[in-house]
């Protein structure tokens, strides 16, 4: 198998030393590979992991990285790598997923001689009433089921450790429920504490976010970011390739009677993830 780890510094360093113990103690193929990229020429990780077995390290931007790797099948073939190929995020990312989808199919577009279809990045600014929301400058929109402080490796065990019961809500159903026009619902295992910290816990629906007409998002695409191994978790290469095959399907679709076509994009474990939209039109 080979892991893509994203940065080398001090959560970088945490994730592959977390995958190099469980390929020692033969819970994943001993002849895994783990390929950490960092914009540094010697990140922290060189230093505490350059000497043993399995590492690389390539100094390269994130998102240069994914472009470059992705659009050679000699590194990976959806068709036939399947999940032998497993991305570790930063928790502290730009949403790398969302670029890389964007530019991805622009340039399957314009293999199919589509040029004339354009890909804009658009904001997710809709409340769901959660714990934690926060939209950056770029439209990113940031959110969390959780109202405390999680541990850096928690696995998002079905049960939560910081509520003390079942963990009853996740973001992969609560995200594409909401954009669908679906009320978040309210977790009852974390009601007492969301409560006493006077947060909110879920039950809005998209159209009380805004006024939009119905059928404003034509979907949603989702990646995944679940425990792998050791504490870390990952997302699998294949769903980036999934994902673009859809959104080209849908895009060669666009015609004079539907010029356009919005598709909210998130990355998202069961607890925490990010959303932006992509509006697909003709020029």
């Amino acid at each position: 198998m080979r892991f893509i780890i994203i940065g080398g510094g001090c959560y970088g360093t945490y994730h592959s030393g977390q995958l190099y113990k469980s390929i020692q103690k033969g819970k994943l193929p001993a002849d895994s590979q783990l390929i950490i990229v960092d914009r540094n020429a010697q990140p922290k990780a060189m230093t505490a992991h350059g000497d043993k077995p399995g590492f690389s390290f390539v100094q390269s931007d994130w998102q240069a990285f994914l472009q470059t790797f992705f659009s050679d099948p000699a590194r990976y073939n959806p068709a036939t790598d399947g999940e032998e190929v497993q991305i570790v995020p930063a928790p502290f990312a730009p949403h790398l997923f969302f670029d890389w989808l964007r530019f991805s199919v622009g340039e399957k577009l314009k293999e199919l001689g589509r040029d004339e279809i354009v890909l804009e990045r658009e904001g997710f600014d809709y409340k769901l009433n959660l714990p934690y929301e926060f939209t950056d400058k770029s439209g990113n929109h940031f959110i969390s089921r959780a109202g405390w402080t999680c541990p850096t490796a928690c696995i998002e065990p079905r049960l939560c450790p910081a509520v003390k019961g079942l963990r009853d809500w996740d973001l992969g159903v609560d995200l594409p429920n909401f954009v669908v026009g679906q009320a978040v619902k309210p977790s009852q295992s974390a009601a007492l504490k969301l409560n006493a910290a006077s947060l909110p816990n879920g039950s809005t629906a998209l159209a009380e976010a805004g006024p939009l007409a119905p059928g404003y998002f034509a979907g949603t695409e989702l990646f995944t970011c679940h425990h792998f191994s050791h504490g870390i978790g990952t997302t699998p290469a294949r769903q980036l390739f999934e994902a673009r095959a859809r959104l080209i399907a849908l895009a060669t679709w666009l015609g004079p009677a539907h010029p356009e076509a919005r598709v909210v994009i998130g990355t998202v474990s069961h607890c925490h993830g990010v959303a932006a939209t992509v509006r697909m039109a003709l020029a």
